[in-house]
């Protein structure tokens, strides 16, 4: 594939991702994979770009005051030792089954998302105690792990659980972002000592993903409203369990 088709599919699904609080790598590991037929590279070029859209859509979000470092920080400490250790298993823990649990789990949360009243759409109404954070501290950790293991972000599992503790969509999604760049870029750095790059490819789509995080961002805090942000969210999600479900079969 030539590399400026390339750099404006990723463009695009930065653009994309950038407005949910995603990075993109759940539709990076088997976009790349599909071209190179190598799974621990795909993984690894998958949450380079992860980074590299969070960090640029964090740039805009925290502009914006709309990241609650509270939550993002002892979140933030949780999911990159838990990325580590998930980074660890990659080549000896079987992924199918996590695969078809993380897919059913989206389509569960994508229900949720689309179909649901919404009761927290423009008002933080956040849990507090330490039932909080100890349930940031277990959560982060094993969001972590999914990141290290298959070369995914964790937006897709940070964001409703950030509706959960009581957040609107918008400040969900600019913090899942913020949280995302550090726990990909934990994964990434476990995984990349064992990657050779395509150095010319790897800039191209490196510029590609931040120039569309910006945009994504953007549009994100200022044209779009918070029930089209919820509904975007979870049909991403049921067609991101397609694939992975097609993937299994």
């Amino acid at each position: 594939m030539e590399i400026i088709i390339l750099a404006l599919i990723v463009f695009c699904v930065s653009a994309l991702f950038s407005m949910i609080g995603l990075g993109g790598a759940i539709f990076y590991v088997p976009f790349f994979y599909w071209l190179t037929g190598d799974f621990i590279s795909s993984i690894t070029i998958a949450l380079l770009l992860n980074t590299i859209t969070s960090g640029s859509a964090a740039i805009t979000y925290i502009r914006k005051q709309m990241v609650d470092f509270k939550i993002a920080i002892p979140f933030i400490v949780a999911s990159m030792t838990g990325a580590q250790i998930g980074a660890f298993f990659t080549k000896i823990v079987p992924v199918n089954l996590l695969l078809f649990m993380f897919a059913l789990l989206m389509i569960f949360v994508g229900e949720e998302m689309i179909f649901s009243k919404a009761r927290i759409l423009y008002q933080d109404k956040q849990i507090e105690g330490n039932a909080k954070f100890m349930l940031i501290a277990i959560c982060g950790f094993m969001i972590g792990m999914a990141s290290g293991l298959l070369g995914i972000g964790g937006g897709t599992f940070i964001v409703p659980l950030l509706l959960i503790l009581g957040f609107n969509i918008k400040r969900a999604a600019a913090s899942s972002g913020f949280i995302v760049l550090f726990t990909s870029l934990s994964a990434f750095v476990a995984h990349a000592a064992s990657w050779t790059p395509d150095i010319h490819m790897v800039i191209a789509v490196v510029i590609a993903s931040f120039m569309g995080a910006q945009v994504g961002s953007h549009i994100m805090h200022s044209k779009i409203r918070p029930e089209t942000l919820q509904k975007m969210f979870g049909v991403i999600l049921w067609i991101m369990a397609l694939k992975m479900i097609l993937g299994l079969i």
